[in-house]
């Protein structure tokens, strides 16, 4: 398996990854672990960190997108678990998750334009001035669209990056479901990010329900999601790469095995 392809931790593996000779990179979940002072969760989560040639640290509470202020709180334990993992990439969403001090328990897509766009970079700056690091966006599949939107989703991703320093959490399978929802060609969406911007790539299965596709995390990644990964992929030879599941059900040993036909681009059919 390539160095720096991995998995998603998920909490009913952490028996099955004893029995592995080599733990492979790992994402561990921000949000899963924070404000943690002990417990079975941190404690297999920092064993097998110490097994893994890298760990990445992935939210979903950050809500860069919101309008209410970024919680110090959340800031704090964030930055409690970068200190204790010292990970390779620390990642949210390019999202909001709560507006009025309610949370929506969803990733939200912003509005994509020059006023949302100083909003987002002034509270990036913000939370890696904090963090003392770098902090990576990643894209989320949407199934709406404002109005209001004037630059493309890769554009204005690169645009934060380019005036921030921050990096690109690139998830092809996100690209994949929100272009095909809106009718348009996910390569072309795919090529609207600048590579040079990207410390961290994403894969994983999404659901067809009625006409639209759903990115739920819980089967197995399609072929032509698998090909943008490689194609990203053998770009940017460096970086992470994670599939995640979310299925209950999924095994570890399956899921290393999916795993290695992405790699290898002979896909279990």
């Amino acid at each position: 398996m390539q160095s720096l392809w991995g998995l998603g931790l998920r909490p009913a593996h952490f028996t099955d990854y004893q029995s592995l000779s080599a733990i492979p990179p790992l994402e561990i979940m921000t949000d899963n672990l924070i404000h943690h002072r002990g417990g079975p969760a941190l404690h297999h989560t920092l064993q097998l960190a110490k097994c893994s040639p890298c760990v990445v640290l992935h939210g979903i509470g950050l809500n860069v997108g919101g309008m209410d202020p970024l919680s110090k709180r959340y800031l704090e334990g964030l930055l409690e678990l970068v200190r204790l993992f010292n990970p390779l990439v620390v990642s949210d969403h390019l999202c909001f998750t709560g507006a009025a001090g309610l949370k929506s328990y969803e990733l939200l897509p912003v509005m994509r334009n020059q006023l949302m766009l100083e909003h987002i970079i002034r509270r990036v700056d913000e939370v890696q001035q904090i963090l003392g690091r770098q902090l990576s966006l990643e894209n989320v599949s949407t199934y709406v669209a404002y109005r209001d939107d004037t630059i493309p989703e890769g554009e204005f991703l690169n645009r934060i990056a380019e005036r921030t320093g921050c990096g690109i959490l690139l998830d092809v399978n996100n690209v994949y479901v929100s272009a095909k929802n809106f009718s348009l060609d996910p390569l072309t969406e795919l090529e609207r990010y600048e590579l040079g911007f990207v410390r961290q790539i994403h894969v994983a299965g999404h659901s067809l329900r009625d006409d639209f596709l759903f990115d739920t995390h819980d089967g197995k990644v399609c072929h032509d999601v698998w090909k943008m990964c490689r194609t990203v992929a053998a770009q940017k030879a460096d970086i992470p790469v994670i599939l995640e599941n979310d299925d209950p059900n999924a095994s570890l040993e399956a899921l290393l095995r999916e795993l290695e036909f992405g790699i290898s681009g002979v896909l279990d059919d």
